[in-house]
């Protein structure tokens, strides 16, 4: 619709519509009476070689400290740090726990190799392990003032019964220069499947830079997924998944979900990173599990560093933590959105605003949100209590401050600040949650929505009032992506409470006010509008998240529509003839 279309109001006649219309948790870790194998993140095992159940409590914390000594020739070194953003192995070997392995090792990480202090990525030869296990990551964690947040988090989402990889610290040589503490994250590999009471024939796949989105195909700024396991074998699996995942509608949406991936643990997850603050997902490389006999997937995070509770060390070390960043975050409705949109296409003009479908769509169901909220509730009153998660920093804090004192890349400053930022974070996040939750409950209950979508030919898009006040509008916008920085801004016009107006979908504005500038696919698509008032206050454009209300529809064949129950007044949705 052009933004040059006459006023117009919407009457009641012609323009209402046709009718009214537990799976099993993650290991625990060894309690302090249960022999930790050398080499692996502190776990325990049951005595069928599965998961333990979580108790909502924190895995107790180590005692002591090992070293991952590594030995490389000179001239492998001087290759390596002639480009540390080469994925070019060296030979090395690795000492731990007096056993000696040999193998390959790299420098890992995005944005972190150019860091004083580097991340390391070790596997070892064919038939070598260390601890029961093969691959290494080795994370420096630089960036982090007091090196608390990430295993904090680790340790928190393993407390909530998530599939988090494990974590411990250790400390790293090479070539017996001490490189300072790290953290020992678990590799997600085929170890990671045997561990965690996984199909051992599990497909693994990875997301791609800067793209956790779960959208069918990356952008050009974007890599696609990595296949980790059984890579020899096609991606269809993947492939249809993320059509489901985009293409398909609310009808059957719990349904499907239930059928197809491990919700409890996404749930959790959701809920978790709320706790965080983790609402840079977008690059963060996660994983998807997919159990192929059990045909259901599951949702494994990294890089729980990108939260924004991290004690950044180019920070003011007196600077105060972040405690309001708002609790959905990487979806639709996460104002970061906009923030890591305006910053980055500056010098990417293709970007795109980032946000995941997955989470939004679950954020946009009822019960499912209902959900996420009780796994919040539960958090907050189990081990992100000011009580429990405090504690649990101080103890985390034992182990690592004594390391601090002889790592050679930290900063002195943060290091003295780091446990009383992250414990003002937990009691600052905490209260602000508590006063947000009765918003995230009322979250899609605003008064304008999509109250029908048909497709093809005589494909349109009926908006309907359901709130007390009449509505201008003039002031809304309808896109069939919602990823779209412009949008067809709606004529001029009145829609009062009960209301409704069907916008055709025809591609071709020249027809009239009523006719939409884009046409809506039979193989299923997206619809979303928006409040063009709301503004950025960077740019001030329009937001591009937050949407008044956004619909996901799949295959509709002609003479079928899809809409909300009730004559627009229910959440749930239907597939109906007109």
């Amino acid at each position: 619709m052009g933004r040059g279309a006459g006023g117009w109001v919407v009457g009641l006649v012609g323009l209402l519509a046709c009718g009214p219309g537990t799976p099993a948790a993650p290991k625990g870790v060894a309690p302090a009476s249960e022999e930790v194998r050398p080499g692996r993140p502190d776990e325990a095992v049951s005595d069928a070689g599965t998961p333990t159940a979580s108790t909502g409590e924190y895995p107790p914390v180590q005692s002591t400290v090992p070293t991952f000594a590594l030995q490389v020739a000179p001239g492998d070194l001087q290759k390596l740090n002639a480009d540390p953003t080469s994925n070019e192995s060296i030979p090395c070997t690795v000492t731990l726990d007096g056993t000696r392995a040999t193998g390959r090792m790299r420098y890992r990480g995005a944005s972190t190799r150019d860091l004083p202090q580097k991340s390391y990525k070790i596997e070892l030869g064919p038939g070598q392990e260390l601890g029961d296990r093969d691959h290494f990551e080795l994370l420096a964690s630089w960036s982090d003032g007091g090196k608390l947040t990430e295993k904090f988090a680790v340790d928190l989402y393993q407390a909530m019964g998530l599939p988090v990889p494990r974590a411990r610290y250790a400390r790293v040589s090479v070539n017996g220069e001490p490189q300072g503490l790290y953290l020992d994250m678990e590799h997600v590999g085929k170890d990671w499947l045997k561990h965690h009471g996984h199909e051992r024939d599990a497909s693994i796949y990875r997301c791609g830079h800067r793209n956790c989105e779960l959208t069918p195909k990356p952008g050009s700024y974007q890599s696609n997924f990595e296949k980790k396991t059984n890579e020899t074998t096609g991606r269809e699996d993947l492939t249809a998944f993320l059509e489901w995942v985009n293409r398909s509608d609310d009808v059957r949406f719990e349904e499907e979900l239930e059928r197809r991936v491990d919700v409890e643990a996404y749930l959790g997850n959701l809920a978790a990173d709320l706790l965080i603050s983790n609402s840079l997902i977008e690059d963060s490389r996660s994983f998807w599990v997919h159990a192929l006999h059990a045909d259901r997937w599951t949702y494994v995070p990294w890089d729980l560093n990108n939260a924004r509770m991290l004690y950044w060390r180019t920070w003011n070390p007196a600077s105060a933590p972040v405690v309001d960043r708002w609790p959905q975050p990487f979806t639709l409705y996460d104002p970061a959105v906009q923030e890591l949109f305006e910053t980055r296409v500056t010098t990417r003009p293709e970007q795109r605003p980032a946000w995941s479908v997955l989470a939004t769509r679950v954020w946009d169901r009822p019960a499912l949100r209902a959900r996420v909220l009780a796994k919040v509730e539960a958090a907050l009153e189990g081990p992100f209590s000011e009580a429990k998660a405090q504690a649990h920093l101080d103890a985390l804090w034992k182990v690592v401050e004594p390391e601090l004192r002889n790592d050679p890349y930290t900063s002195a400053e943060h290091v003295k600040r780091a446990r009383q930022y992250l414990r003002d974070y937990v009691r600052g996040r905490r209260a602000y949650l508590l006063k947000t939750l009765d918003a995230l409950r009322a979250h899609g209950s605003g008064p304008l929505v999509i109250r029908e979508v048909a497709t093809g030919t005589t494909g349109y898009v009926e908006l309907y009032n359901r709130g007390t006040r009449a509505l201008e509008l003039g002031n809304y916008e309808v896109t069939n992506d919602l990823r779209a920085t412009v949008r067809a801004r709606l004529a001029q016009g009145t829609l009062g409470p009960g209301q409704a107006v069907r916008l055709t979908a025809s591609g071709d504005t020249s027809k009239g006010p009523l006719h939409l500038p884009f046409t809506l696919s039979r193989n299923g698509g997206e619809v979303g509008v928006f409040d063009r008032e709301r503004r950025s206050k960077a740019t001030g454009r329009a937001v591009l998240y937050g949407p008044e209300d956004a619909v996901w529809f799949g295959p509709l064949p002609a003479g079928t529509v899809y809409g909300r129950k009730g004559g627009g007044e229910s959440e749930d949705f239907e597939r109906r003839t007109p």
